[in-house]
């Protein structure tokens, strides 16, 4: 049973159960005339209308977090509608005024407010499903757009290569059989490299935001080795603060991983690459560096969202948006700079964790 779910609708339905004996008590004890009778069959009508609703809105295919945000669109509007009401009453009641059964009159009054306030939640509710929507096809079409590339790319140097072993075996050029050899295997380990990234951003999309604590100082460590065995030509430096735990899903590790790469990757002839970290606050920020070119304005706005992506206007990897979406995925936010004098930097900034929390 999902807490979430149960504890949504059972605000709403809580908000239609008192209208329901708002109404109810007001009937048993009579209405007078017409407009009386209008007024409590309205209220009755809500507070039936709310409490199914509980149930109904909990069998809905909305996401647990997107129906406590309608709950609490529902209490804004019982609360604030309330308050102004009491305030009224106070009002009324020092200046000698007096309201005819004001218990059913605030009722009604709360019941149109609610009603109003949980259409403004399912509608608040309706634009942040179709921004995710649209950020999902975004990410569906840059993902399709590097595996038709990559695939192209890796089918046209296969058969080149068949191509060459053909010709050598039909008595053509010599070919070395164990380079042709190398570089095929090397062709299909980027192959499975890109299904692995392929197999992370599936998680991504189809994850239910399970996050925990993860001391990133650790995380780094255990693969700072790897890093530098890769790379034994690069230098990489490390410093990172104290208490530097965020709270993060199971892929922070393969956002480092591409960070770094990319790091080394775009770095001078010797990269020297730096990790730094450090506490401010409630968020984590750690930097990556290296000392090449840096970013191409292209990409610096394609990566901060500056520029929309198309498919005559793309950055030119995928390990780089793949960190970007785990950071964000993580609820933390990812943006790359530039300058000449300083070459590449990327920043990751993460919610922090205390470290008395489990």
């Amino acid at each position: 049973m999902d807490a979430k779910r149960v504890a949504a609708a059972g605000v709403v339905s809580a908000t239609g159960i008192g209208l329901a004996a708002i109404a109810v008590r007001r009937l048993w004890l009579g209405v007078s005339g017409t407009a009386g009778g209008i007024v409590a069959g309205a209220t009755l009508l809500l507070g039936v209308a709310f409490a199914v609703g509980g149930p109904a809105m909990y069998r809905t295919d909305v996401d647990s977090d997107h129906l406590l945000r309608v709950a609490g669109w529902n209490t804004l509007g019982v609360v604030v509608t309330t308050a102004v009401l009491a305030l009224v009453a106070a009002y009324q009641a020092a200046t000698g005024g007096r309201v005819t059964a004001p218990l059913l009159t605030g009722g009604v009054v709360v019941g149109v407010s609610a009603f109003a306030h949980v259409l403004i939640g399912f509608n608040d509710v309706r634009r942040i499903r179709a921004r995710t929507v649209a950020r999902q096809r975004q990410k569906a079409a840059v993902v399709n757009r590097f595996v038709r590339h990559d695939l192209k790319h890796h089918a046209q140097l296969l058969l080149g290569y068949g191509e060459q072993l053909v010709a050598s075996g039909g008595g053509g050029d010599a070919v070395d059989p164990g380079d042709v050899g190398e570089r095929i295997a090397d062709i299909g380990s980027e192959l499975a490299d890109t299904n692995e990234r392929i197999a992370v951003i599936d998680d991504l999309l189809d994850g239910d935001d399970g996050r925990a604590a993860v001391d990133l100082t650790a995380l780094v460590g255990e693969r700072r080795d790897g890093w530098e065995s890769e790379h034994p030509r690069g230098e990489l430096s490390v410093d990172l603060g104290a208490d530097l735990r965020v709270a993060a899903g199971d892929h922070l590790g393969t956002a480092l991983d591409e960070l770094v790469e990319n790091a080394f990757e775009h770095g001078g002839d010797s990269p020297s690459v730096a990790v730094e970290g450090s506490r401010t606050g409630d968020e984590v920020r750690l930097e990556i560096r290296d000392d090449g070119d840096g970013f191409p304005e292209r990409e610096r706005a394609l990566i901060n969202e500056d520029r929309t992506e198309t498919q005559l206007d793309h950055s030119d990897g995928l390990g780089l948006w793949l960190a970007k979406w785990i950071v964000e995925y993580d609820g933390g936010r990812l943006a790359v700079e530039s300058g000449t004098a300083e070459g590449g930097r990327v920043t990751a900034t993460l919610p922090a964790v205390d470290a008395t929390a489990t």
